[in-house]
């Protein structure tokens, strides 16, 4: 069983740094903000973390199995998928919401941005288009409609997620159906 102690000071940590990366980017927060913001010691810090990277690196593997599993599990339907990506955001996950925020990482940006691409191309369009596109055509739509969903949730983010999963999903899908992508 896991100390109190050790999960207290963890969750000071992740709220810590789900607080500073509101405020400025990751590539900009150093330990020592960290630790104070935290209200530990940067010893303690160390005896959970060899350092950011590694903590974030925790947070970004969780979130991308995380994301996989959602994707993987609603194979044909983009709507569940998103919906289901929004609901895991709004519930109690700072961390994975900060560093999708504009000050969160290229890396899991980049990650998710393709992910959203590559669902669009192998299933979204090959079972719900009537149309049939080549290579370069689907790549430009897929890249376009995957920026697009991506910066959705970005500003969703940044407005404090102040509509529903449901309604942000609603609101995604009406402009996805109105680009005459799907």
């Amino acid at each position: 069983m896991t100390d109190i102690r050790i999960l207290k000071t963890r969750l000071a940590i992740e709220r810590a740094m789900s607080d500073l990366l509101m405020e400025k980017s990751f590539d900009h927060i150093t330990t020592t903000e960290l630790v104070k913001r935290a209200g530990i010691s940067r010893s303690s810090f160390y005896t959970h973390y060899q350092d950011k990277y590694e903590m974030i690196d925790n947070y970004q593997r969780a979130f991308f199995s995380k994301q996989a599993a959602i994707f993987s599990e609603n194979d044909t339907n983009l709507g569940a998928a998103i919906y289901e990506l929004f609901t895991f955001l709004d519930t109690d996950c700072p961390v994975e919401t900060a560093l999708l925020s504009e000050n969160g990482t290229r890396e899991i940006h980049m990650y998710l941005i393709h992910q959203i691409k590559t669902f669009l191309a192998d299933v979204i369009y090959p079972k719900f288009t009537q149309k049939s596109f080549d290579r370069v055509n689907l790549d430009y739509r897929t890249t376009y409609l995957s920026q697009a969903i991506f910066g959705i949730l970005q500003l969703w983010i940044k407005r404090g997620k102040q509509e529903s999963p449901q309604e942000i999903t609603d609101i995604l899908m009406l402009m996805v159906a109105y680009q005459g992508h799907v």
